[in-house]
């Protein structure tokens, strides 16, 4: 997702509104793997962030020990990077 603003170099120096685009995402965020949860507590299923990796297999732990802890475990994990979903962990019956 892009916002209008400044650091792009498209941005025109001078009196005129800045004209460029830049990433909402700053690259070192981007670098990182989000963990979501779906949540069935409650009757109304619904996806949350409940944290991040640093790299893939950091965040792969962090993904398969909500699907398998022994108290309240996730129906299922999900890893993204950058937007894309690279990773899921489902919880064994």
């Amino acid at each position: 997702m892009d916002q209008p603003g400044t650091g792009s170099r498209n941005v025109h120096d001078g009196a005129g509104a800045a004209t460029g685009r830049v990433r909402c995402t700053p690259p070192p965020a981007a670098e990182l793997y989000e963990i979501v949860v779906l949540d069935t507590t409650g009757g109304d299923p619904h996806w949350h962030t409940i944290g991040w990796g640093v790299n893939r297999g950091d965040a792969d732990t962090i993904a398969q020990s909500y699907v398998t802890r022994p108290v309240c475990p996730y129906e299922e994990a999900r890893i993204r990077q950058n937007g894309h979903l690279v990773g899921v962990h489902r919880r064994q019956p």
